[in-house]
């Protein structure tokens, strides 16, 4: 009989099917008329609806009207035709590009979407458990006294056999208890494994007596619904809290491969255990007694509640323990040695209370919206998501080691080019990061594709997908090009400079690759930016005009900076300057350190660095081009003859001419002869021609020189005159030192500079000294 009204309830089920399909193009179980339309609407009898009450209330009915309508549901061979390769090309030629940012758009309304429909589905589940309270539905007593003992007596005798099991189980467990004391972690894994298979065969033994019991108390040697259903969610609950019990080990602390403390282990095991046996025995045992006793509609509210509640449960028990977990698990970063992947554990570790409650919700958000494969699709996205972490970690890991060393060249490649080395070190982790940044991306990506997030997949393979990709791929190729031509450019310039290749270059060559060196890299990161700006699909037309605007605007508002430009490079042109020349630039003299475009670098005796922009260079005095003058200005006494002295002086550059510093003299000693007439002293003057750059040196050695030829021949080179002023009844007056410059005692030119210090109050005398028209002057003054 429930066959037959079951075969009566398809043909009422798909009469009206079939003549909807009549209106529906691509639906169409018969070929129509152009101008033929079906008004055939779907006929209800109670006849129907009786029988499909009956067949829902029949289990085997319902299995079977359930199989009848999926083999209904799917298409025969000649309705599901594929389309024809026109069609098909049509289709796909005008499907739209969709874009990756209005895809994203579309993901969120989606998501957004879903996240109302769960939340209007949870209020609707929650709600009909107030029909309990409200009177609406009746309850079956005499179901559930009849159902309720037998399954009470099941659940009594499967408990008492499981726990006679487990206290045979207790003479094996502790030989391999006594086993695994003291041994390494390797050895304590195999040892647990074995406890857990003799856990697996005790609960093995306990479902097999307690399936047999309820066979036989059954009478018709096939056991009740409600008492399969138990032994199975028996037996899978059991099975989970042996497995976390083999992790924790609170009563086995000799087979604990995790370090915990017993006290800590224990509060974990009992609370996961009791969530586990709640969420179990509620939704595979009490749901189906609930359907069955009062209805189906209370029976959705109260699995939800019981989902519901055990969430809440979970969340507030990671809540409670999330520092003390935290503590216990940074000590696992030690042995971690890439930065990025520490980093990342680190951040996990920090927040683990958080990545646990959300994926706590996201599963519970799956269960409601979609209960018949959420726990497979939490499965393989769970899985793939690990997975994900530990091949990208594995990488990453790897390109940490690569790069812990650096690169080494070899020998005589590190002779030829001295900075290749340490611009390949400074280039190659740049290039470790942005793999990095790659491989989080696609980690990342491969997270969205599991949860069903975004589909990247197809996005991939759809026209704007592609192009999207091949867009990065040929920026990241133009970056990888410059980077490369940069290196090539560099390696240039200091294969040209480098002395140890015998190669001799003079200032100008060092002053203008340097400068060619730097205006290449800035032109080179202009071209690359705009390139790859490009690329990524960037308009560059209206950024180069902006760009020239806003140049205009900046060359019209620093003109300074326009004319530091310009004149640095006419003063280039010109050849004015190079590093390594000793010149006098806006009152400054010393050596020119550093030159660039716009300023020069001056370092002067006394070490201080000074920074003269071109626009403040009116004149270049430069002491090292071509060649050099050492002037020699000789003071001697009115009484020596001229003759003699310039003889003297003759002998002394005969003799420099003998020293090693003789390689650096051009030409013979200009001699010029008597130049001034001084106070006390006649100036005789010569000149020697040097290398640039070799006159200081040249003329210290040679003033040293003129100093023992006229100790030799008796030459006087004269004192300053000076005069000493002192108190009366100051004692003796002080000693009278050459070159000294006090205002006690001073020299007659530095007295003229400094103004002559004031007579004392009190009566004085002076030490006469020869006098001259200076001191007149003074007098006077």
């Amino acid at each position: 009989m429930p066959f037959f009204r079951l075969l009566a309830l398809i043909l009422v089920l798909a009469l009206p099917v079939g003549a909807s399909a009549q209106t529906i193009p691509g639906l169409s179980l018969t070929p129509q008329p152009a101008d033929t339309t079906s008004t055939a609407a779907p006929a209800t009898s109670p006849e129907a609806a009786k029988a499909l009450v009956d067949i829902l209330k029949d289990d085997a009915a319902r299995a079977a009207l359930i199989g009848e309508l999926e083999k209904l549901a799917q298409p025969e061979a000649g309705d599901a035709a594929a389309p024809s390769g026109e069609a098909a090309a049509t289709e796909a030629t005008d499907a739209p590009t969709v874009p990756l940012a209005r895809e994203i758009g579309s993901v969120t309304q989606d998501l957004s979407r879903q996240v109302v429909e769960v939340v209007l589905k949870i209020g609707r589940g929650l709600g009909n458990l107030t029909r309990l309270f409200d009177g609406s539905a009746a309850v079956n007593w005499e179901g559930v006294q009849e159902q309720g003992l037998a399954l009470a007596i099941l659940i009594v005798f499967a408990f008492a056999t499981l726990t006679v099991a487990r206290f045979i189980a207790r003479f094996p467990l502790g030989a391999v208890e006594r086993a695994a004391r003291n041994k390494p972690l390797p050895r304590r894994v195999v040892w647990s494994g074995l406890a857990l298979l003799i856990d697996w065969a005790v609960i093995g033994l306990a479902w097999f007596g307690t399936s047999a019991y309820a066979i036989a108390a059954s009478g018709g040697g096939r056991m009740d619904l409600m008492q399969s259903l138990f032994i199975d969610a028996f037996v899978l609950i059991e099975f989970l809290k042996s497995c976390l019990a083999s992790i924790l080990q609170y009563r086995r602390p000799a087979l604990k491969v995790v370090n915990l403390e017993p006290a800590t282990a224990r509060f974990w095991y009992l609370w996961l255990s009791r969530l586990i046996s709640f969420l179990g025995y509620g939704v595979l045992v009490a749901h189906p007694l609930v359907n069955k006793a009062i209805g189906f509609s209370v029976g959705i509210g109260f699995r939800l509640a019981v989902v519901l509640i055990t969430l809440i449960g979970a969340t507030i028990l990671v809540s409670v323990k999330r520092e003390e977990v935290r503590n216990g698990l940074f000590p696992l970063l030690e042995p971690v040695k890439s930065s990025v992947l520490r980093t990342i554990l680190a951040l996990l570790i920090h927040g683990w209370n958080v990545i646990v409650i959300v994926y706590l919700a996201v599963a519970f958000v799956l269960w409601v919206s979609r209960p018949f494969d959420a726990v497979d699709y939490m499965a393989w996205a769970t899985v793939e998501t690990v997975f994900a972490i530990i091949v990208g970690g594995l990488v990453d890991s790897l390109l940490s080691h690569a790069i812990s060393g650096g690169i080494r060249l070899p020998a005589d490649v590190k002779k030829t080019l001295p900075l290749l080395e340490a611009r390949l070190n400074m280039m190659v982790p740049l290039f470790f990061r942005a793999m990095r940044m790659l491989l989080v991306a696609i980690v990342v990506a491969v997270l969205l594709q599991s949860w069903g997030v975004m589909d990247l997949i197809a996005w991939f393979q759809s026209d704007g997908g592609t192009e999207a990709v091949g867009r990065i791929l040929s920026a990241a190729i133009i970056l990888l090009a410059a980077g490369g031509i940069w290196l090539a450019a560099s390696s240039w310039v200091e294969y040209r400079l480098n002395p140890s290749l015998g190669r001799i270059t003079n200032a100008r060559t060092r002053t203008l690759l340097s400068l060619f060196r730097n205006a290449f890299s800035i032109v080179l990161v202009i071209i690359a930016a705009m390139l790859t700006l490009s690329q990524l699909g960037v308009d560059i037309a209206p950024l180069v005009a902006g760009a020239g605007v806003v140049g205009l605007a900046v060359g019209f508002g620093s003109q300074k900076l326009v004319q530091d430009i310009i004149t640095g490079a006419f003063i280039q042109f010109e050849n004015a300057m190079n590093e390594g020349d000793v010149v006098t630039v806006a009152g400054i003299t010393g050596a020119v350190d550093r030159l660039t475009i716009r300023s020069v670098g001056i370092r002067d005796l006394d070490g201080v660095y000074h920074i003269v922009p071109f626009s403040s260079v009116t004149s270049v005095s430069n002491a090292m081009r071509g060649f050099s003058f050492h002037v020699a200005v000789i003071d001697v006494a009115y009484k020596e003859d001229i003759e003699a002295v310039k003889a003297a002086m003759q002998e002394a550059f005969d003799r420099l001419m003998e020293s090693p510093r003789g390689a650096v003299v051009l030409d013979p000693l200009e001699m010029h002869g008597l130049v001034a007439f001084g106070p006390s002293s006649i100036s005789v003057r010569a000149r020697i021609k040097t290398l640039p750059g070799e006159q200081w040196a040249t003329g210290r050695l040679y003033s040293e020189i003129v100093k023992q030829v006229f100790d030799e021949r008796g030459i006087e080179i004269p004192f300053p005159q000076t005069k000493v002023w002192f108190a009366e009844g100051a004692g003796e007056a002080n000693a009278a030192t050459p070159g000294a410059t006090s205002v006690a005692h001073a020299s007659q030119a530095d007295i003229g500079r400094m103004g002559r210090p004031a007579k004392p109050s009190s009566p004085s005398k002076t030490l006469d000294m020869p006098r001259n028209d200076d001191d007149d002057v003074d007098d006077e003054r």
